[in-house]
């Protein structure tokens, strides 16, 4: 689990869209089944999935060419 979040955060500081956007697909698929296992609780995979999907969004918007 924690390979899959850190891949997200490696990405995201590198500025790479479209590895981190694989990337968090994987680590919130990974961090479901762990929650549903019991590994870890839903609050908290749902915590991590949000995060990192707020790192993600905030690349996205930053790579992103401008309206204007």
């Amino acid at each position: 689990m924690r390979t899959f979040v850190k891949n997200v955060l490696l990405a995201t500081s590198a500025g790479d869209l479209p590895k981190a956007e694989e990337a968090l697909r994987q680590a919130t698929s990974v961090l479901a089944v762990t929650a549903r296992k019991g590994v870890i609780h839903p609050n908290a995979a749902s915590r991590h999935t949000r995060r990192l999907n707020a790192r993600v969004r905030a690349l996205a918007l930053q790579s992103a060419p401008s309206a204007s």
